[in-house]
C-alpha cells in the first residue's frame, strides 16, 4: 500500500507536467494565429486601398488613399519586416504622384509637349501600380504562411526517437553481415 502511495505523487507530477506542456502548446499556437490574423488584416487593407484608388475618381481620392496607407504603414512596422513597410511607403508615394499628375493633366492645354510628357509619366506610374499587387504579395508571402512547425507531443517525440533508433540498428546489423 505504501508503494502505491509513493508512486502516486510522481504520477500526479508527470500528469501535471503533461497538462502544462499541452496548455503552453495551445497558447503558442493561439499567438501564432493571432499574429497571422493581424498581418492578414494589414495585407487586405493595402489591397483594398489599391482597389479604392483604381475605382474612385475625384480630387481627394489620392489623399484618402494616402491617409489609409499611412495607417497601414504604421501597423506594418510592428508586424512585418522593414521591406514591407518600405513597399507600403513606395505605394503611397506612387499614389500621391499619380494623383498629382492626373490633377495637373486636367489643367494643361489639350495639346502640347507638357501634356504628352505628363501622360507618359502617368502611364509609367500606372504600369508600376499595376504590377505592385503581385510584387507586394510575393514580399508578404513569408509572413503570411502558417508554416510554424507544430510542436510534437511527448508520445510523438518518443515514437520518432524510437524510429530513429531502429533505423540505426538496421544500418548496423546490415553492415555487420559478411
Amino acid at each position: 500500500m505504501q508503494t502505491l502511495a509513493a508512486l502516486l505523487t510522481p504520477t500526479i507530477a508527470i500528469i501535471a507536467l503533461m497538462i502544462a506542456f499541452l496548455q503552453w502548446r495551445t497558447a503558442h499556437q493561439k499567438v501564432v494565429l493571432d499574429l497571422f490574423e493581424r498581418r492578414r488584416k494589414v495585407y487586405d487593407e493595402v489591397h483594398n486601398i489599391i482597389v479604392y484608388f483604381w475605382t474612385n475618381d475625384g480630387n481627394l481620392t489620392g489623399f484618402h488613399a494616402g491617409q489609409r496607407l499611412a495607417h497601414a504603414y504604421a501597423e506594418s512596422r510592428f508586424l512585418f519586416g522593414e521591406e514591407i513597410s518600405n513597399a507600403i511607403n513606395s505605394l503611397k508615394a506612387t499614389i500621391l504622384d499619380l494623383s498629382a499628375l492626373k490633377g495637373k493633366l486636367e489643367k494643361l492645354p489639350s495639346d502640347g509637349v507638357a501634356r504628352e510628357e505628363n501622360i507618359e509619366r502617368i502611364i509609367d506610374l500606372e504600369k508600376i501600380f499595376e504590377t505592385w499587387p503581385l510584387t507586394f504579395s510575393e514580399l508578404c508571402m513569408p509572413y503570411l504562411k502558417l508554416d510554424q512547425r507544430r510542436i510534437r507531443t511527448p508520445m510523438e517525440w518518443l515514437r520518432d526517437r524510437n524510429n530513429l533508433r531502429l533505423s540505426h540498428a538496421d544500418d548496423v546489423s546490415l553492415s555487420r553481415r559478411p
